[in-house]
């Protein structure tokens, strides 16, 4: 460095000065990164929140549905006028053609347990203990108090919610609806609903609804009946701790029952009070003076109904199925829309016809139609449903014997589920195996047994013991028939068939079929009951011998039926056409619902075989079958706790359902003259019999069921449901020859391979060996089939039964077994026909036997010979 530099001085000032210019430029250039930052996340923000916010404003006019139409439409209706039942007097109902007509003695005018208490009737006490514990600020609010929303939504955030926070206006809102879903949607859909509510109805008009929709325990809705229920008063004769009771029940109605828990409701009582005194509606004098009382408990149960006249079987439930309309349509719930159904003056226009419905009312009011099995004072139920086959209306039903006692008693037609047994049988197995292609009229199914239950070993024998050692499932009569028709297994019910074509059609495709195509709403995929025990008709008892969790519905079962007698088309059954409005216009329409479940060909098949059950079946003694074509099914749980018969004509379908109403054997009643059967011929013969007079009248004939374009009839084997061959026709029980009906795609084309030509000595009834005469020898057709069973078992056709010999293997056995009993594999067995000691029909010759060899045992095995043996 030059000693001019070292001497020159610094100049701190100026140093200083460059020092806060680079300071500041570094600051400034800071603050503006810093401002960048902000700016690009608060441009983020913006861009972020635009979309959510878009996003959700999609959502919810999407999916939130913010109506409130249903609840305005509750209070803004005049709740005293009469609703009226009709029916459609029709002049062509398949149309729909026709004129609305009063049923004047079916009126309805109050709904059981709920007394409508108008604003100014209602206490102002109830009305301050109510606001003061439910929604103290409910008179501020729009609907919702955003304070306590969003101190709750906090609370829900952080995993310390204590409770809801909903308004006065949100509680009417969730009671209205019915619903009850702990769901983000479901919470800003209520929120939403609650706004426009307040924009629809004023502050008293929402409390009035509240207080009248409430439920309050012992089946009370609203603050009228629980003043009835629970101390026997008008509401405005309750003193001020009678409404502090009623408002304590709010919270939680079976913990704070004054009746059944006076010390839970004394306690809520002071908790209320306490809600009165902290918003200035007590003093702390009264307050105190009110805990020190007691309340007097002077229970009435449930509030009467106004109504005078008694409901028709029809009415009831043509009332319950209103009900549902008007939740679905207003999306409220059961209790609101019957609210609306009994106070809204709606005409209920119903499907019924009032002669059939007559006709069954005077049926099932005389006991000495029914069959008793004693004097016992306790005789089965009965019910019973007639349906139009083309529209799928509810022309009539029944819901139970002898006088109606009650309106919306228990309905055995519509509301109780019973086991159908076998009755199920065409819908849940038969119709679709036959849709899907796996069977046809003539298909062969082995009627064996499926099995022979649990094995155990004895511990003295050591030998297994099955616990079904004659077989299951067994059939009814309790007999095995081998080599079997679909139509014959339909027409017999013959449950191992029906096991048997169940696995090849799977369960799962039984049980869509059923709850998919079908309706049927009973059944049970899977549910875990108390203790842990899990059940599911989604098994092979119960779609293949009916024996349901729970059961179905005879309204159920008999819709199902539709699908044969409409040719393929299942019509959702339907008691209420529409539903008019206090000035006569349709409020809700409710059309047919149609759905093609099988075709036309198919449904026609499956209604020739249903026939069979009648003419010649389960069902033989029906009557109806002289008079018009019919079809049905017969029915009887493995219990024998219910009997059912479910049956069509082309007029009417018909499902009646016998069985006591706490389940109990039916084992006193005929077997073969099912009571189920019985009250459905006396039914149909009385419909069938002006059915048909008017048909006269008309100059109409009679209808039958048509063969359906691309049926066909065909002869086939009943042995393998293919053509006949020489040794079909010479079974030693006859040709195997039958007529059966087939689509042009499923007729038989392929030659019988189950019968075989056999020689057989006609002499000594044996089959023939090389020995026997051969005058005494013919050939007769057997049946060349291998089964191998657990257990000895009588198969009826088990001794025309042919194996083929493996080499080496010579024919033996005496008269009493097949000759191929050393072909037989250790420890298994193929049946037998007659019993143990009697002959068989394919037992070896023994009488003709090589004369230099008493043990031959025929030489069937002599290749030289194999051909006197089988064709």
């Amino acid at each position: 460095m030059s000693r001019t530099n070292r001497n020159k001085k610094i100049d701190w000032s100026e140093e200083l000065v460059n020092a806060l210019r680079l300071l500041r430029k570094i600051f400034f250039r800071a603050i503006g990164y810093v401002l960048n930052i902000l700016l690009t996340l608060l441009l983020i923000g913006l861009i972020t929140g635009s979309v959510v916010g878009g996003a959700f404003l999609i959502y919810v006019t999407n999916y939130v549905d913010s109506s409130v139409n249903g609840i305005v439409e509750l209070f803004s209706s005049d709740r005293n006028l009469t609703t009226k039942i009709c029916y459609m007097d029709f002049t062509d109902r398949e149309n729909g053609i026709g004129t609305v007509r009063e049923i004047e003695e079916q009126r309805i005018y109050g709904v059981e347990n709920s007394i409508w208490v108008d604003y100014e009737d209602i206490p102002q006490q109830l009305i301050d203990a109510l606001v003061c514990t439910e929604d103290k600020r409910f008179w501020t609010h729009q609907g919702v108090d955003w304070i306590t929303t969003t101190k709750k939504a906090f609370l829900y955030f952080t995993g310390r919610m204590d409770g809801g926070a909903s308004t006065i206006t949100q509680q009417l809102i969730k009671n209205a609806t019915g619903d009850n879903e702990v769901t983000i949607q479901r919470k800003a859909q209520e929120i939403l609903r609650a706004l426009n509510l307040e924009k629809e109805l004023d502050k008293t008009e929402i409390l009035e609804l509240y207080m009248n929709s409430i439920y309050l325990g012992r089946g009370c809705y609203g603050v009228g009946a629980a003043a009835y229920t629970y101390f026997g008063k008008e509401l405005n004769e309750l003193t001020e701790l009678e409404c502090i009771a009623i408002a304590g029940i709010t919270q939680n109605p079976s913990k704070y029952d004054p009746y059944m828990n006076p010390e839970n409701n004394k306690k809520r009582r002071e908790a209320v009070i306490q809600s009165l005194y902290n918003e200035k509606k007590i003093t702390s004098e009264h307050a105190r003076e009110l805990i020190n009382q007691d309340i007097e408990i002077n229970y009435h149960g449930k509030v009467s109904s106004s109504t005078t006249n008694m409901n028709s079987w029809y009415t009831d439930a043509a009332i319950e199925e209103s009900i549902n309309l008007i939740m679905d349509y207003y999306k409220v719930s059961y209790h609101v829309a019957e609210q609306m159904i009994y106070t809204s003056g709606f005409q209920i226009v119903t499907a019924q016809d009032p002669d059939i419905q007559n006709e069954l009312e005077q049926y099932y009011l005389d006991s000495s139609n029914f069959p008793a099995v004693d004097q016992s004072f306790i005789q089965p139920e009965c019910s019973c449903v007639v349906i139009h086959p083309v529209t799928g209306d509810v022309l009539g039903l029944v819901g139970g014997r002898g006088e109606k006692l009650g309106n919306r008693i228990l309905n055995y037609a519509t509301q109780t589920k019973r086991p159908p047994g076998s009755s199920i049988k065409p819908i849940s197995i038969y119709a679709p195996a036959l849709e899907k292609g796996l069977i046809t009229y003539g298909s062969i199914i082995d009627d064996t047994p499926i099995n022979f239950g649990t094995t155990t070993i004895n511990e003295e024998t050591g030998e297994t013991e099955y616990s079904r050692p004659n077989g299951y499932p067994n059939n009814l009569p309790n007999v095995y028939n081998g080599l079997t028709t679909i139509h014959s297994a339909i027409r017999r019910s013959v449950n191992t068939v029906a096991w048997k074509v169940l696995d090849m059609l799977t369960l799962e495709e039984s049980y869509k079929f059923l709850t998919e195509n079908l309706g049927i709403s009973t059944l049970v995929y899977n549910q875990e009951l108390t203790g842990g025990v899990v059940v599911s008709d989604v098994s092979y008892a119960p779609l293949a011998l009916g024996q349901l969790s729970y059961g179905m519905t005879v309204k159920e079962i008999t819709a199902a039926y539709s699908i044969f007698a409409n040719h393929g088309i299942y019509n959702k059954p339907r008691l209420v056409l529409k539903i008019l409005d206090s000035n006569g216009e349709v409020l809700i329409d409710n059309p047919i619902e149609s759905k093609i479940v099988i075709s036309e060909q198919n449904a026609c098949i499956m209604t020739k075989m249903l026939e069979e059950v009648v003419d010649s079946g389960t069902a033989s003694k029906l009557t109806l079958k002289s008079v018009v074509d019919t079809a049905g099914k017969t029915g009887t749980t493995t219990s024998d706790n219910d009997r059912w018969f479910v049956g069509y004509t082309p007029y009417y379908i018909c499902g009646v359902w016998f069985g006591y109403s706490m389940p109990q054997s039916l084992g006193g009643f005929s077997a073969t003259s099912s009571p189920a059967l019985l009250v459905w011929d006396d039914i149909m013969n009385a419909l069938h019999a002006k059915k048909i007079a008017e048909e006269k009248s008309l100059g109409h004939d009679i209808k039958q069921f048509e063969l359906a374009a691309g049926v066909v009839t065909a002869k086939y084997c009943a042995d393998s449901g293919k053509i006949l061959t020489t040794a079909c026709k010479s079974d030693p029980r006859g040709s195997r020859a039958e007529i059966g009906y087939f689509t042009t795609d499923t007729v038989p084309t392929e030659e019988c391979d189950v019968h075989v030509l056999v020689n057989y000595d006609t002499v000594t009834k044996a089959i023939a060996n090389e020995y026997c005469p051969s005058q005494n020898v013919k050939q007769v057709g057997l049946l060349k089939i291998k089964r191998s069973l657990e257990l000895p078992i009588k198969i009826t056709d088990a001794q025309y039964v042919y194996w083929e010999l493996p080499f080496g293997i010579k024919p033996g056995g005496n008269e009493n077994q097949p000759f191929f009993i050393n072909a037989i594999p250790e420890g298994t067995y193929v049946g037998f026909s007659n019993s143990l000691d009697s002959p068989q029909f394919n037992h070896i010759c023994s009488e003709h036997c090589a004369p230099d060899d008493s043990t031959d045992d025929g030489g069937l095995d002599d290749p030289d010979h194999s051909n006197d043996f089988e064709d």
